[in-house]
């Protein structure tokens, strides 16, 4: 599989809507996928943080719309703030789907921010015949 070709399809719309995606991804050394925080891209200049590595990680639930999906954070400065979240979320979507317009409690994973995050759908992707999203 062309991981580069994918992600460059499914974040089109995110670089269309926010700019170029910055060279450089906040990764770890194993991965999710090894209980390690997730991956993110980012636009430093737009305080934009996307997950890279759910849509191919097998033990996530589609979401209630049946799709695979990375997750994106906007007008968020903080990179350990987003990758502990998108963490956490990442570990949920194991156990449970997630979906546009869910609200979730994330008070017991961060004392600053926002204590509730509502996820909404970005525009849908169609990549090699399948559906994909991103949420914000």
């Amino acid at each position: 599989m062309n991981y580069e070709k994918l992600y460059a399809d499914l974040f089109s719309q995110v670089v269309n809507e926010y700019g170029e995606l910055d060279p450089e991804t906040l990764t770890a050394i194993v991965g999710f996928s090894s209980g390690e925080p997730i991956s993110l891209n980012k636009i430093t200049s737009k305080n934009l943080f996307i997950t890279c590595e759910f849509a191919l990680y097998q033990g996530q639930k589609l979401s209630t719309e049946k799709l695979r999906y990375e997750l994106m954070a906007t007008e968020f400065p903080d990179a350990e703030w987003c990758r502990s979240v998108f963490t956490a979320l990442g570990n949920l979507s194991s156990n449970a789907a997630l979906g546009d317009k869910h609200t979730i409690d994330i008070s017991g994973i961060s004392e600053n921010g926002p204590k509730l995050i509502k996820l909404s759908l970005f525009p849908k992707s169609v990549i090699n015949g399948a559906r994909s999203l991103t949420k914000r």
